[in-house]
C-alpha cells in the first residue's frame, strides 16, 4: 500500500515538472502578412532639378539686415503678383508679352531688411550675368517702355511691377530652360514691352546695395547714341562683349572692348550682324576718347580693329570706378599710361554721317552742289558725297564706251551695291539717270541688275562721277550724276 502511495506521488511529481518545462518553452511565431503601401495620390511625378529645389535654396535674398534663402515652395507661398511681360532686344526684335506669376521685388525686399531710395538692387543669374536696378525700377517700375507692335516708345506709359517670376502661361518656368526663376517687367494688360537686358533668365540672387549714380556715354560717328549705365552694364557682362584685364597691382577691371562702342555708331548698323565695319576701319579714321575735362586720347582706326586689349572699364575688383575715373575709364595691355584716360564721357568716330531717309517732294530733293542722291521707289533715299563714297568698298573694271571705241580702266562704287543699300521696291522697273546739267536717260533695271560691273565711277574732280554701264549704249554713260531714281 505504502509502495503504491508512492508511486502515484511520484507520477504526480513527474506530471506537474513536465507541465512547468512545457509552459517555459519558446512558442512559434506566425509570420506577418506584407500588404503593399499606396503612394499617397498627392505626390505627383516631378522633374529632379524642381523636386530639389522645392527643399534647397531657390533664392538668395541678401539685404540690409541679413540674408534669406528661400526655397521654390516658400516663394511660391508669399503674395503673388502676376501680369504680362515681353522684350524688346537691342536689335529691335520684340518678344510678344506673355503672362507670369511670381513674386513682386518689393514684397522680396521687405523680407530682408527693406530697401529705400539710397539702395539700389542687383540681380544675379546662374552664368554670371549680373544688372543694378535702381529704386525706382525694382520698386516703382520706372522703365522705358515700347509699343508691342511697332516697337515705338509708349508716350502714355503704363504702370509695371518689377518681379521674380516662378510660373509663364500658366506652367512652372523650366530648369532647363530659363527658369525656374526669371526676373520679368509686368503690366495689368498685353501693352507694353520692356529693354531685353532688364528680363533676368536663371535668377538666383538679389542683394540690396548702395544706389549707384546713373550716367551717360554719348557715342558719334556715322549716327549718333547715348549709353545709358544699364546698357553698359548689361553689354559688359561675360556672355555678351565682357572682357578684364588685370594691371600691375592685380587688379581686375572689366568693361568692353573699345571696338565694340566704335562698331554701334561707325554706320547703320548698331549691333547685329558685322557691327565694326572694317572695310571703314581699314580706309582709315581717327577715334577721339574725351574725359569730362576735356583730355582727349586719339586712335588711328587700324589699330583698335577686333583688339580686345583697348577696353572701356566700368569696374574694378567688382565695384564701380572711384571718382577720379567715374564712370568709366580707358585700360589695357596695348596702351600707354598716358592713354588711359579716365572720366569717359564722349567717344567721337571720325567718319561721315550716315545718310538718313530724305521727304520724296521735289523741294526735299534739291541737290546740293557734289551731292548725288538715289531716290524713287526706294526703302530709303540716300544722300552721297566723294567722302562716303571713298570709304565704301571700291571696284576696278576695263569698259569700253560703244561711242569711244576705246577700252579704259575706271574705279569707283558698285552701282548695285548702292542700289541694294537703297532697297529697291517691288514693282521698279527702270532708272532715271540724271546729270548737273538737266540731261537724262533711262536704263532698264533688267538690264542693270544682272552686271557686276555696272559702276558709279570717281573723276578726277571729287564730287563729280560718271556712270559706266559695260555693253551699254554710250548715251546711258552719264556724265555728272547728280541723281538716280527708280520708277
Amino acid at each position: 500500500m505504502k509502495l503504491y502511495r508512492h508511486m502515484i506521488l511520484t507520477g504526480i511529481l513527474l506530471l506537474t515538472i513536465a507541465l512547468l518545462f512545457a509552459a517555459c518553452s519558446p512558442q512559434a511565431t506566425p509570420i506577418p502578412t506584407l500588404v503593399p503601401t499606396a503612394v499617397p495620390a498627392t505626390i505627383a511625378p516631378t522633374d529632379a532639378p524642381t523636386a530639389a529645389l522645392a527643399v534647397g535654396p531657390a533664392l538668395e535674398i541678401i539685404g540690409l539686415s541679413g540674408t534669406k534663402s528661400l526655397t521654390l515652395t516658400e516663394l511660391m507661398a508669399l503674395p503673388v503678383t502676376e501680369g504680362f511681360a515681353g522684350i524688346k532686344s537691342s536689335t529691335g526684335k520684340i518678344t510678344a508679352p506673355v503672362k507670369f506669376k511670381g513674386v513682386a521685388l518689393k514684397d522680396l525686399a521687405a523680407l530682408a531688411g527693406g530697401i529705400d531710395q539710397n539702395n539700389g538692387l542687383n540681380v544675379f543669374a546662374k552664368d554670371g550675368y549680373s544688372i543694378t536696378f535702381s529704386y525706382d525700377q525694382a520698386i516703382n517700375g520706372k522703365y522705358i517702355q515700347y509699343d508691342p507692335a511697332t516697337g515705338d516708345e509708349l508716350k502714355s506709359p503704363v504702370a509695371l511691377t518689377t518681379i521674380i517670376a516662378y510660373e509663364q502661361d500658366g506652367k512652372p518656368i523650366d530648369p532647363n530652360g530659363e527658369g525656374p526663376l526669371r526676373l520679368v517687367i509686368v503690366s495689368a494688360e498685353q501693352n507694353q514691352v520692356t529693354d531685353g537686358h532688364w528680363a533676368v533668365k536663371w535668377t538666383t540672387k538679389l542683394a540690396m546695395k548702395s544706389l549707384v549714380e546713373e550716367w551717360t556715354l554719348s557715342a558719334k560717328g556715322g549716327i549718333d547714341d547715348t549709353i545709358d549705365r544699364a546698357t553698359f552694364e548689361s553689354c559688359s557682362a561675360p556672355q555678351c562683349h565682357g572682357v578684364t584685364w588685370k594691371d600691375d597691382k592685380a587688379q581686375e577691371w572689366v568693361g568692353v572692348p573699345l571696338y565694340i562702342l566704335v562698331g554701334g555708331v561707325d554706320d547703320e548698323i548698331k549691333h547685329e550682324g558685322p557691327a565694326f565695319n572694317e572695310t571703314l576701319a581699314a580706309a582709315g579714321y581717327k577715334v577721339d576718347v574725351t574725359a569730362k575735362d576735356g583730355y582727349t586720347v586719339t586712335f588711328d582706326s587700324k589699330r583698335i580693329v577686333r583688339n580686345k586689349n583697348i577696353i572701356v572699364a566700368l569696374s574694378v575688383n567688382g565695384n564701380p570706378l572711384d571718382e577720379k575715373y567715374f564712370p568709366l575709364r580707358l585700360v589695357g595691355s596695348d596702351l600707354q599710361k598716358n592713354e588711359m584716360v579716365g572720366a569717359i564721357t564722349e567717344i567721337k568716330v571720325g567718319v561721315p554721317p550716315v545718310p538718313t531717309a530724305q521727304p520724296t517732294t521735289a523741294a526735299a530733293e534739291a541737290i546740293q552742289p557734289g551731292t548725288l542722291i538715289i531716290t524713287g521707289m526706294v526703302n530709303q533715299t540716300l544722300t552721297l558725297n566723294e567722302p562716303i563714297l571713298r570709304a565704301m568698298k571700291t571696284l576696278k573694271v576695263t569698259a569700253e564706251n560703244s561711242k569711244k571705241k576705246v577700252k579704259e580702266d575706271y574705279e569707283g562704287v558698285s552701282l548695285n551695291a548702292l542700289l541694294d543699300s537703297a532697297g529697291i521696291k517691288d514693282g521698279a522697273t527702270k532708272l532715271v539717270v540724271t546729270a548737273a546739267d538737266g540731261y537724262t536717260a533711262e536704263v532698264n533695271l533688267t538690264d542693270v541688275r544682272p552686271c557686276p560691273n555696272a559702276l558709279l565711277a570717281f573723276t578726277d574732280t571729287p564730287g563729280k562721277w560718271t556712270l559706266i554701264l559695260p555693253d551699254l549704249p554710250s548715251s546711258s554713260w552719264v556724265k555728272e550724276v547728280v541723281k538716280i531714281e527708280a520708277k
